[in-house]
Formats: C-alpha cells, structure tokens, sequence
C-alpha cells in the first residue's frame, strides 16, 4: 500500500510532502492469563494498530497525523518523527475488531498433598506443614470478529506465558512457538470471525499449618 504524505493546508511549508510512500498497518494483540481471571466465563480484550512508513525521501517531524482514504478521515494517528527512512506512529487501540474470550471447560487435577516439618520457632503451636498441590487444563476459545466490510489480511496474535499460567497446546497451533511468547497469524474475511482455541496450565499450591492442640489436627492457612 502507498500514501501521499502533505501538511495541513493551513500550513505553507510543502518541505516534507512526499507521493507514493509505502507503508504498512500492523494489527496485533497481546494478552496473559493470571490466577485472579483464567476461569472467567468472559474476558474482553482490546487489539492495537500501528503503521509504518518507509521509504521516506525527507525527514518527518514529530506531528500528529490525519489519515484520509477516498477524502474520508479514517483514524488521528501521532508519530515521534522518523528514524532514517522509516516512521512508525503509535500504537492506538483498533477498533476495526472485537475479540470475546470465552471459557470452554475446565479439567481438574489430581491433587496431591505433601508434608513438611515447621520451622523450629513454630514447632511448639504447630505439628507439621501440608503442601496441596494440584495442575489444572484450562481450554478457553478467543473470537475475533473483523467488524468491518473489508477484509484484514493480516492479524497477529501473541500468548504470552508467565509463572502462574503456561501454555499447553491451541488450534490451530501457534505459528512461532518461543517460551514464553506463542504467536498466530490470522486473515479474517470481511464481517467474518476467527476462533482459536487455547488450552493453559495452572499450577495451584496452597500450604496448611496443622496444629498440635487437636488430635486430628485444625489447618490454618
């Protein structure tokens, strides 16, 4: 794709107008999953958009942008100048798309239980340490709608793992796999939706002070 690069008509300073620059848009989405939210029902997530110019005979300035297509406004875009012959502007959030994130099932664990000796300053209130640990499958589905009439040729898309929750598997499966990034590329036809399916770990611990003054012992947390 190309762009004609002008100043404002209120601006008589023609130095960086330039013709058929190339450039491109960037769509792209990143997202975790945490503890505190990889079991909900529903969870929204937001896309961003980013072009790049290149190609640039002149430099550009740091500037806000007005992008124009068919002499119609299509988006307020800022850049902090261009690096060589390249700008990119920032990143803003993509409205062309809406993504609903959904749970699927969720498989539990077999939990296993561990025992610990207390630390020596607790020894005389507690008997012993018990460590539950269980792993569970969390399957959730990921729609992204392209909500416009035109089609999106290219959308990325990017799992990144962390401590609490780690990636299992997908459909389709993920087109770049490098821990803890795992990343999909995606066309969506126009008015259309694109569904991925992700299954994730979580690890869940959690460790029980039994106490000595009950036979069959009280657990506190």
């Amino acid at each position: 794709m190309k762009a004609t690069l002008e100043t404002r008509k209120s601006v008589r300073l023609n130095w960086f107008k330039q013709k058929k620059v190339p450039f491109e848009l960037k769509r792209t989405l990143e997202w975790s999953y945490y503890k505190s939210n990889v079991v909900s029902n529903e969870i929204g997530h937001s896309a961003s958009m980013q072009y790049t110019f290149s190609g640039l005979k002149n430099p550009i300035p740091a500037t806000n942008i007005l992008m124009f297509e068919d002499d119609l406004p299509q988006a307020y875009l800022y850049t902090s100048g261009s690096v060589g012959e390249k700008f990119n502007t920032d990143k803003l959030q993509d409205s062309s798309v809406t993504i609903i994130d959904r749970i699927v099932k969720v498989d539990q664990g077999e939990e296993k239980v561990t025992k610990k000796p207390v630390p020596p300053h607790e020894a005389h209130m507690f008997k012993e340490l018990q460590i539950h640990e269980r792993k569970d499958k969390i399957t959730r589905k990921i729609t992204v709608k392209n909500e416009t009439h035109r089609p999106i040729s290219l959308m990325e898309l990017t799992f990144i793992e962390n401590s609490e929750i780690q990636f299992i598997k997908s459909t389709p499966i993920p087109k770049v796999k490098d821990a803890p990034e795992y990343s999909w590329e995606i066309e969506i036809p126009a008015e259309k939706s694109v569904v991925i399916e992700i299954t994730v770990e979580n690890h869940i611990k959690n460790v029980y002070k039994i106490e000595k003054d009950n036979d069959k012992g009280k657990q506190r947390a």
